[in-house]
């Protein structure tokens, strides 16, 4: 598979790398089994998070008797010089590697944020001396907000940026991407499929794959995700994907949920990200598959007390309270529709949630 060398890191990367967090979702087996099967069809870039629970432990488990054959890139928040010591041993030993190759500030999209990492005697001190010890290579930083990154850059500090660039979120193209190309710095694209909202991650992959010295990481969890995706590196997309991709574009707009799952778990045990996707995740899969089942997981999304917890975690800023309660009122409606509960009983459920609001 296609090499490019991740800017002045120097790390020959694969054109498209592994993006690890939608394998905490499968069984550990068939998380270790998917990211072995990855690196056998030529994938040599994997990304993950100590954010993502089993994932650096999976892939430890899948690569760990690699070396350097691999490239792992791994990250946590920003915190102060002692958490960030405990978050990188413990991702250190999960990967099973004599060195990470790539260690980044996750998530960084507030200046103070910043402001903390390079201050003196604060986290970046940490990764400095870790980095003269040998056991990180590279220093990169990600975020959801790509304008406060020409700043970061411009520190000097970091390496590699990552940041979400696909069809619909395109802003970085405009300043950051030419920034970060005329530092040598690399560049790593986060949500190339939009958290799994296009119709097509062919094409949406293609679409990336047109924009020089950009490394996609595209979440994979299953084999076939992995044999879907790969053939982009055929070709850039033809005119019916990027019509297909424009479609999308159109009817997603850009306040919809790109299944990061940073607002779970929900205080009030309300599975909020699966909720404020339902209707997208109903029109791919099949509105047949709606089953009762899901009518308690709405019903209990029409109990949100608006706490903001979710909305406090959310890197998209998205209202997500705001979202819980609607879209659960719209899928109660098309439950009816299908037959799944009859109208009184959602027009019964609604009215109860919506008094239950006003006491």
């Amino acid at each position: 598979m296609e090499k490019i060398r991740l800017g002045k890191t120097g790390l020959m990367v694969t054109r498209i790398g592994f993006g690890a967090l939608p394998i905490q979702a499968v069984d550990r087996g068939s998380a270790v089994k998917v990211t072995r099967y990855a690196y056998e069809q030529g994938i040599n870039f994997f990304d993950t998070a100590r954010a993502y629970t089993t994932s650096e432990s999976d892939l430890g488990k899948a690569l760990g008797d690699l070396g350097s054959e691999v490239i792992v890139a791994t990250k946590a928040f920003y915190k102060n010089k002692d958490q960030l010591k405990e978050d990188f041993n413990t991702s250190y030993n999960n990967l099973q590697r004599d060195y990470i190759d790539l260690f980044q500030f996750h998530l960084v999209n507030e200046e103070d944020q910043l402001e903390e990492i390079l201050k003196k005697g604060g986290p970046l001190e940490y990764l400095t001396e870790e980095k003269k010890r040998g056991r990180v290579k590279h220093i990169g930083i990600t975020s959801h907000r790509p304008s406060l990154m020409p700043k970061a850059l411009e520190s000097g500090i970091f390496e590699t940026v990552q940041i979400p660039l696909n069809y619909i979120e395109n802003e970085p193209l405009e300043r950051l991407i030419p920034l970060a190309r005329s530092m040598d710095i690399g560049i790593i694209a986060m949500k190339p499929l939009a958290g799994g909202s296009f119709t097509n991650n062919r094409a949406a992959v293609k679409w990336i794959l047109e924009h020089e010295g950009v490394v996609p990481i595209p979440g994979m969890r299953l084999i076939d995700e992995v044999d879907d995706i790969l053939p982009a590196l055929k070709g850039g997309p033809g005119s019916e994907e990027l019509a297909r991709l424009e479609a999308d574009r159109r009817e997603l707009g850009t306040n919809f949920c790109r299944r990061c799952n940073y607002c779970m778990p929900c205080p009030n045990e309300i599975e909020a990200s699966f909720i404020i996707r339902a209707g997208l995740y109903f029109k791919r899969v099949g509105w047949d598959k709606m089953e009762d089942k899901h009518i308690g997981l709405f019903e209990k999304g029409l109990e949100c007390d608006r706490c903001g917890t979710c909305e406090d975690k959310c890197p998209y800023y998205l209202p997500l309270t705001d979202m819980v309660i609607e879209e659960s009122k719209n899928m109660l409606k098309s439950a009816v529709k299908l037959g799944v509960i009859s109208e009184e009983e959602c027009l019964k459920k609604i009215s109860k949630a919506e008094k239950g609001t006003d006491e």
